[in-house]
């Protein structure tokens, strides 16, 4: 009997290299959705034959399956299917909520962008992007609000920004399908989307270790979202890794306030060995930091270098320029997006942790001009 399949066969299609066991299971899922399958899956060795996949990445996507309850496994036999479920339809659970702790217009010029690549490709695969400015879910009471919103949208899946651990936590423990366009807490199982932020700070010091800098300074908010953590990760291992007895290094945090990032630099600067290097996280701090530095009468760079671990538009106009760590927009927003996509179709949960590495741009404040810069 020849079966016949809706546009982009599952049965002629392989998954690619991002995110394997995710695509995997998504092909499996709509397999079976197709028919194809009755009462039992093929053995191991015939799937991984087929989707030219390991044992090990079609043992991962099998179990999403079965958290699912779209399989069930038993000793010595073939996996059993147990219900196909259908995708949901737009109007009925084919909403993706997209929660954030403010309005989108107080967002980053960035948020603006990807979420637009976001509602494009979500509509593309009948699915409506609802988005939810909620300072609730990001507080105390962050059971009972997020409690309230699941089921006042009932949605196919959320997407968390700026998220606490509390939250990441939350959809964890119950299995809801949720990605974190961030980073990640450990112990957590979601699929999240973000820079390296430990690899760009690790980075950052072999650079300054490089150029002769031996006192750094790593200028952090003390906010408890992963990626800092995992920026403070990374700039400690930098350090670590190098033999040199001169090096001094210390992480200075702060509470995000124009008051106490200044306060912070001046009480830093009157230490003795003040630093000759700083690594600044979040682009909007570096414009606090050159201020204060150059209110203080310290010269870029030849006072002190400065290195901005990430990058907006802003930083291209500054003068003196700004060696950064910059992602292409296009491809952050594209890997939100498939990601986001992939979770709202298949209703899975993984725990695929997409992190891009951007790239070093060369500025004024680490004493390399740009390609380009005039010439004075």
């Amino acid at each position: 009997m020849r079966r016949i399949y809706g546009p982009a066969s599952a049965k002629n299609r392989l998954p690619q290299k991002s995110s394997l066991v995710a695509q995997t299971a998504t092909i499996l899922r709509e397999r079976v959705q197709a028919g194809e399958w009755h009462k039992w899956l093929p053995g191991e060795h015939e799937l991984c034959a087929q989707l030219r996949v390991a044992r090990m990445t079609l043992r991962a996507a099998l179990e999403q399956l079965q958290r699912a309850g779209l399989v069930r496994a038993r000793q010595g036999k073939r996996r059993e299917i147990i219900r196909p479920r259908r995708r949901p339809t737009p109007g009925v659970s084919g909403r993706v909520l997209l929660l954030m702790p403010e309005p989108l217009q107080f967002r980053p010029p960035f948020d603006a962008f990807w979420t637009n690549e976001l509602r494009e490709a979500l509509e593309k695969g009948g699915f409506h992007l609802e988005m939810h400015a909620d300072r609730g879910p990001y507080g105390r009471g962050t059971n009972t609000s997020l409690d309230r919103l699941l089921k006042q949208f009932r949605p196919a899946g959320s997407v968390i920004l700026s998220s606490t651990e509390k939250m990441q936590h939350w959809f964890s423990r119950r299995r809801l399908p949720c990605v974190i366009v961030g980073s990640r807490h450990p112990g957590v199982e979601l699929p999240s989307v973000d820079k390296a932020h430990r690899a760009i700070c690790r980075h950052a010091v072999g650079l300054f270790l490089a150029r002769g800098y031996r006192q750094l300074a790593l200028i952090n908010p003390d906010s408890g979202a992963a990626g800092d953590l995992e920026s403070e990760q990374g700039f400690n291992e930098g350090v670590g890794q190098t033999h040199r007895e001169d090096v001094q290094a210390s992480v200075v945090r702060h509470d995000g306030t124009v008051a106490d990032i200044c306060a912070k630099l001046s009480a830093l600067f009157r230490r003795p060995g003040r630093p000759t290097g700083l690594l600044v996280s979040r682009s909007m701090n570096v414009l606090t930091v050159m201020g204060h530095l150059m209110r203080s009468s310290l010269r870029l760079p030849e006072d002190v270098a400065l290195i901005s671990r990430d990058y907006e538009a802003f930083l291209d106009r500054m003068v003196p320029s700004v060696a950064c760590y910059a992602v292409s927009p296009q491809s952050m927003a594209h890997r939100i997006s498939t990601a986001v996509l992939e979770m709202a179709q298949s209703g899975l949960v993984n725990a695929a942790n997409h992190q891009i590495m951007p790239e070093f741009r060369p500025g004024e404040t680490f004493g390399v001009k740009p390609v380009g810069a005039p010439v004075a």
